[in-house]
């Protein structure tokens, strides 16, 4: 009974750092509408975005620390294992830049928005 409860035990020890070292993508922020938005709301979503941004980034710092953790792990692993482990490591990477890009470029349109409204109400 006491090896079982070992047993048991140096499983949670050993697995606990697995689960808590896991790579969460980052959730992203609500947009507000430029065309509505009050300049307190403009801020607050700038200072959202930019931690966001900066979120992907650790995101990415993370899996590509978490793969070469398991490429190391990994008992003479062959060739073409660490190529297709590359190939997915390379298309995480390009789809969370890519979400990056276009989050920035919708947020980029809701400032646009804000500012030709702004332009629009100085001109009145």
């Amino acid at each position: 009974m006491k090896n079982l409860i070992r047993a048991v035990a140096a499983t949670v020890i050993l697995a606990a750092p697995a689960f808590g070292l896991a790579c969460e993508y980052p959730e992203r922020p609500t947009l507000p509408d430029g065309g509505t938005a009050s300049k307190e709301e403009m801020i607050a979503a700038q200072g959202d975005v930019k931690a966001f941004l900066a979120a992907v980034d650790e995101y990415l710092n993370c899996i590509e620390q978490e793969e070469k953790d398991a490429v190391a792990a990994m008992d003479n692993p062959d060739e073409e294992t660490i190529k297709r482990r590359e190939e997915l490591l390379t298309k995480r990477f390009d789809a969370a830049n890519e979400e990056k890009f276009l989050f920035g470029e919708k947020w980029n349109q809701q400032v646009r928005d804000y500012n030709a409204k702004k332009s629009g109400q100085n001109s009145e």
